[in-house]
Order: C-alpha cells, then structure tokens, then sequence
C-alpha cells in the first residue's frame, strides 16, 4: 500500500498537535508496512525509516497560525494564499512522479493539493480535519479558509476527524455526509514521558499551548488570580507563544500578577517535559478544542490535569476535573483543592495514566490502515 501524504508541519517546525499526529502517525504506519511519501512545505529529515520526504521549498515558512498578527489582517490573508498556493502546484508536480494508491491530505491548508491531485492521478483523496477555522477563530472564520474547508471535507473520498466533537462540527457547518466521516482520536507515545516527576511540593499550575483566543488562558489567568488569593505559594507557568502574548501579559499586569505567571515562550520538546514534571496541576482551558494533545502529555507525565469541557479529549479521558472554559469561579475552586489535598491528585493522576493504555498512536495507525483499506475496495 503507496500513500502519499500531504502535510504542513513536522518537528520541529511544529506550533502544535498537528505536527505531533503528523510525525507519529507517519512513524506508525512506516512501522506496520505502510509505504510513505510525505510532502511537506519545508526540507526535513527524520529518524522513520523508509518514509520518503519531499519538499515544496517554500521560502520563510513557517505555520500560518503563529503568524497571524494580527490576526485579519490583509498582508496576512495575502501570505497564507500565496504559501498555500505555491505548496498546490510543487505538491502537483512532484506527484506525477510518483506511484501511490491514496492521497492523504490534512487539514485546508493541503486540501486544494489534495484536490487537485486527485483530479489528476483518479486517485482516491483521503483527508484529515484536526480542527476547523470556526473553532480556531471562535465563530469568526475568514471566508477565505471557511470556504475551502467546505469544499475539502465535501470533496474527500473520506474524512477522519481527531474526535466526535469535531465530526459533528463538520456535518452542522459544513453539511458534510456523516457516513463519509469516521473518527480517530489522537493518542500519545507515554515512553516520551517517563521521566522522574520533579514536583514534589510544588505549587506550579501548567499551560501549555498557543496562546490564542481560542485556547482561553485569559480564563485561566482570572481563575489564578483567586488561587493566589489563597494561596500566596502557588504560581502559574505559561508555555507558548501566539497572537495574544501581549494581551495576557498586559491582563497579568493589571490582576497584579506579574511576579506569579511567568511566560516562557516557546521551549524545546526536551525541556518542555520538564516542565510536566515539575507541574503540580496541568490546565487546558480551551474556548474550543477539537482535541488537545497537550493534556495526554501532562496525563503521560502524571500530572494531575484540568480540561475544558469543550475539548474533544474528554471523548477518552474520564480522570481529570472538566469545567467550562467561562467558569473562572469553579477553575480556581478546583485548583485550590488540588493543590491542598496531595492524596487527591495522586488518585487522579494514577487513573488517568491508567486510560492511557489503548491510547496508542500504533492502534491510531491500525485505525488508518482499515480506512485505507476500504478506501482501495471501492
């Protein structure tokens, strides 16, 4: 089985889950036979042995959604067209040199690619949503991108979403077929993650993630703001960077916080799990998430974790605290009594860890090939 697979990002030139499911679920599928060939907008080089890589060379690329600054803005609008654009036509030339029998194409951003080839080669299209624009832009989509993601997930032989959540956000906006839609959760590799919890006592709340309106962390930063009125040890550690940096440090200044959050910016994946370690909560309080990768690490490194309720992870995940991103009161009610009842979080964290078993990026990869599969019988 020959497929050729259309992504956007790969590490390290990752913003978020996108280039995690990218770089696992290639590496799983290598391991089970799968032939690849990946078609990415930047060179790469990888340990996944005989997966063949090629590049689009776009110059000074970089993910269009850590660019966005702001975030409607025209030149931005413009350089998001022309990337994608300029990955289209090398996508199209580069397949005509190849033999495959599905074209795996994900999100928008390689969806006209993916179009365009199948067109072409009367191959099958199969395509990846790991999120959508309305998510991403809390209900204010660009058209542009809006657009584009109707006509993907309608011209697809087949669709995976990373959760329910996501495919009934298809089939309600986009008017997909449900029939065409199956969904494979994202999973989590936990060797990454067996490290030597460095917490102790420690009152560190965690977040990681971009910081974007959709990823709530003003939510947060007001839930702690009550933490700290109680509880004059704890501190909050953000990791990230995105369109709202400015923003939520400026709210942290006028909460009088700027000696308890400490902003780290982006970090390398391998100082990144310290952080997880050293955290005494995790805390993903997403306006909206189709997924969240992001809590499995924290689960994965047994921290005790707080999601959003508008978060597709809680699909598989049943041990952590859920609230709704707006509840700021019951956020920081939560946080108190973690942080003040160790016995607590050591339950919490023991059966989280424990619902990670089946939630293997090498059963995600099983999922894929019995799609694959049913696409070639067609």
């Amino acid at each position: 089985m020959k497929i050729l697979f259309l992504g956007w990002e790969f590490p390290p030139n990752s913003v978020g889950g996108l280039g995690t499911h990218t770089y696992e679920i290639v590496k799983s599928l290598s391991r089970k036979g799968v032939n690849i060939s990946i078609l990415l907008p930047f060179s790469a080089h990888s340990d996944i042995p005989s997966v063949r890589f090629y590049s689009a060379d776009l110059a000074g690329h970089f993910s269009v959604y850590a660019r966005m600054k702001p975030l409607f803005s025209a030149k931005a609008y413009n350089d998001v067209y022309a990337e994608m654009s300029a990955y289209t036509s090398a996508a199209v030339e580069i397949a005509k040199d190849q033999k495959f029998d599905i074209i795996h194409a994900n999100d928008w951003i390689t969806a006209p690619a993916g179009i365009k080839i199948k067109e072409l080669s009367g191959k099958p299209l199969l395509l990846t949503m790991h999120s959508t624009e309305n998510d991403r832009t809390i209900g204010h989509p660009w058209d542009f991108i809006f657009d584009w993601e109707k006509k993907a997930v309608n011209s697809a032989d087949k669709v995976i979403t990373v959760s329910n959540r996501l495919k009934d956000e298809l089939t309600s906006i986009y008017g997909a077929d449900p029939s065409r839609i199956e969904v494979i959760h994202n999973a989590i590799d936990k060797s990454k993650f067996d490290g030597h919890a460095l917490r102790k006592n420690s009152k560190v709340i965690l977040y990681v993630g971009r910081l974007s309106v959709q990823k709530g962390v003003d939510y947060l930063i007001r839930a702690f703001k009550t933490v700290s009125e109680h509880n004059n040890d704890a501190f909050l550690y953000v990791v990230g960077d995105g369109p709202q940096m400015s923003y939520l440090i400026d709210l942290t200044i006028d909460l009088n916080l700027s000696d308890k959050v400490i902003f780290f910016g982006r970090v390398p994946d391998d100082i990144l799990e310290n952080f997880y370690f050293m955290a005494s909560v995790f805390v993903m309080p997403s306006v909206s998430e189709p997924f969240g990768i992001t809590a499995l690490e924290a689960i994965a490194s047994r921290t005790p974790t707080i999601i959003s309720a508008q978060s597709g992870v809680s699909e598989v995940i049943k041990n952590v605290f859920k609230v709704d991103f707006w509840d700021s009161k019951q956020m920081a009610d939560i946080l108190l009594g973690l942080l003040g009842y160790p016995a607590v979080k050591e339950e919490m964290s023991t059966g989280a860890y424990s619902e990670l078993t089946n939630l293997t990026w090498e059963n995600s990869a099983d999922k894929f090939i019995r799609v694959y599969n049913s696409m070639l019988k067609k």
